[in-house]
């Protein structure tokens, strides 16, 4: 039995939201992801005209930093705005080198700007690699000259983890979780994924067919601690079972980390 689109109604709904119960189509999952990135910027800065948007991609994060980017770059065609990506050699290499460039320069608005004395190690814990972007882009600022805003690819599960991790484990600083919406150098910080489960984001990538296009590994970076791996599985465990809780969780973040 075909089951349609909750949200359109017309097409065969092909993914199911934990988090609102609701059944997707491609089109509708792709524009709700959209609408998150577009929202994000209303109540923080006001886009000039042909706006400069600049997405910083940690290695822990390339898949989800390519789809922002992606997705960056065919809401900004509109209103000729472009997207500056900066991250390591290494991972504009992997999206340069391959055919995800080729989605991202099809709409000629893209450029990129590498870090080069920047760590390349896959940090283990969501926290640090949170810790380590906010590090990279401050020590960088001559990069984001002439921007009008600066975006992390984090989603919600990983403010999650990170909470998590400090709160079990004492790894890192709560403050970093209040990083949004801060002002570097006078630009403004944005993570769009905020209330964005991090299954949404992959779900979409895989019928994009984005994730054919990496290897495994960069998607599901391995890393050596056992205790990160416990707070993810935990954290995956309620986004399943419990999705209400995951947006507790952030109300907790929000209010510890004060």
């Amino acid at each position: 039995m075909r089951v349609l689109c909750t949200t359109c109604g017309k097409r065969g709904a092909f993914y199911y939201r934990q988090s609102s119960g609701e059944k997707l189509c491609p089109f509708c999952l792709e524009e709700s992801l959209e609408n998150h990135v577009k929202h994000s910027f209303s109540k923080k800065v006001k886009l000039g005209k042909s706006p400069v948007i600049m997405t910083y991609i940690p290695i822990e994060r390339i898949l989800e930093g390519f789809l922002l980017a992606y997705m960056l770059s065919k809401i900004e065609k509109k209103f000729g705005g472009t997207v500056s990506i900066m991250s390591s050699r290494r991972v504009l290499n992997v999206i340069k080198g391959g055919k995800l460039g080729e989605y991202l320069e099809r709409n000629e608005n893209v450029r990129y700007s590498v870090l080069e004395k920047i760590i390349e190690v896959v940090e283990c814990y969501t926290i640090k690699s949170l810790e380590n972007a906010l590090k990279n882009i401050e020590e960088n600022l001559w990069l984001i000259e002439g921007a009008q805003a600066v975006l992390l690819p984090y989603t919600l599960t990983d403010l999650n983890e990170a909470f998590l991790e400090h709160v079990i484990l004492g790894v890192g600083d709560l403050k970093v979780l209040k990083m949004e919406g801060r002002l570097i150098s006078g630009v403004p910080l944005i993570l769009p994924y905020a209330r964005v489960d991090r299954v949404d984001v992959m779900a979409l990538s895989y019928i994009l067919k984005f994730t054919e296009l990496l290897d495994a590994e960069l998607i599901f970076p391995k890393t050596a601690c056992e205790a990160s791996k416990i707070i993810k599985d935990l954290v995956i465990q309620a986004t399943l079972k419990h999705p209400e809780l995951t947006h507790t969780m952030l109300k907790s973040v929000e209010f510890f980390s004060e």
